[in-house]
């Protein structure tokens, strides 16, 4: 784990993945340093989820100032939680919004219908723990096709995964992805894809915490894509995907005027031909919150 390669756009780092907390991670509050200090001054680092459904990374401090941007690619086609722990300070000042980008980390959105008169299918919902989580919404639903196609459904309640945290869990969600759009019932004009739903995050801090940029860290989920027009009918749009969740616990405090964007996508539009089609539904926002965690 920890293997850094310079990808020419910025650098990939392969984490540490698993379905569940590890006993070795969770066993002290910040983790266990095996990541090593993660300090990005520009560009953009990606961290490469590789497909799992929860990943860890266990830093001895992270620092992102300057420019710089931390990304993630290749997450589980349910969505991704991603956990950070750091055993000293975590430094938040880059003037990247969001300078992490954990959006569009949740449930794949729904495929938007491709023949005449079908529905778009469902958007996908995060794994995990399945019991209901309050104001963390559902993807959209789908618009209908012009002209008769039925729309595809958002998926919710999401799931859960819970990460220890001396003896005790706390709860962190992926978005739902949207719903895809219908296509028309003749002479078929294709439905919207759904928009993808928002990562889950944890953030754990031994040391102090300083956060100060706006839209600093987004969870927040993807728009769905306009229907087509391209038969002089009208495809549906596609419902936006559901916003993640964001959850911070530190040790001590040095500035927290940072913010958090957990918002659903917008909802693609119908497309207007003869029989303009139906417009997706928003994705319900996500949650986020902070408290101090003392070590």
């Amino acid at each position: 784990s920890g293997n850094m390669t310079d990808s020419g756009t910025g650098t990939v780092i392969r984490g540490n993945t698993g379905v569940a907390d590890s006993a070795a991670s969770s066993a002290f509050f910040g983790g266990t340093g095996a990541d090593g200090a993660l300090t990005i001054t520009s560009g953009t680092t990606t961290i490469d989820l590789g497909s799992a459904a929860f990943v860890v990374k266990n830093y001895t401090s992270i620092s992102i100032t300057g420019s710089a941007v931390l990304a993630f690619s290749n997450p589980h086609a349910n969505g991704t939680i991603v956990v950070l722990r750091s055993q000293g300070g975590v430094t938040l000042t880059s003037s990247g919004a969001p300078m992490i980008a954990a959006n569009s980390l949740g449930g794949a959105g729904g495929a938007g219908a491709t023949i005449a008169g079908n529905p778009g299918t469902d958007g996908s919902a995060a794994q995990g723990i399945t019991i209901p989580v309050i104001n963390l919404g559902s993807g959209g639903t789908g618009g209908a096709g012009g002209a008769g196609g039925a729309k595809g459904s958002g998926q919710g309640p999401v799931s859960i995964v819970e990460v220890g945290l001396y003896g005790r869990v706390v709860r962190v969600a992926a978005g739902a992805g949207g719903g895809g759009g219908g296509a028309t019932a003749a002479t078929a004009d294709t439905g919207g894809n759904g928009g993808r739903g928002g990562g889950g995050l944890y953030i754990e801090c031994a040391g102090a915490w300083n956060f100060t940029t706006a839209s600093g860290i987004s969870v927040g989920g993807a728009a769905g894509t306009n229907g087509s027009t391209a038969n002089s009918k009208g495809g549906g749009g596609a419902g936006g995907g559901a916003g993640g969740t964001c959850l911070v616990v530190y040790n001590s405090l040095t500035a927290n005027t940072g913010t958090i964007t957990v918002a659903g996508g917008a909802g693609g539009n119908g497309g207007n031909g003869n029989s303009t089609g139906g417009a997706g539904g928003a994705g319900g926002n996500g949650t986020s919150g902070n408290s101090h965690g003392g070590a």
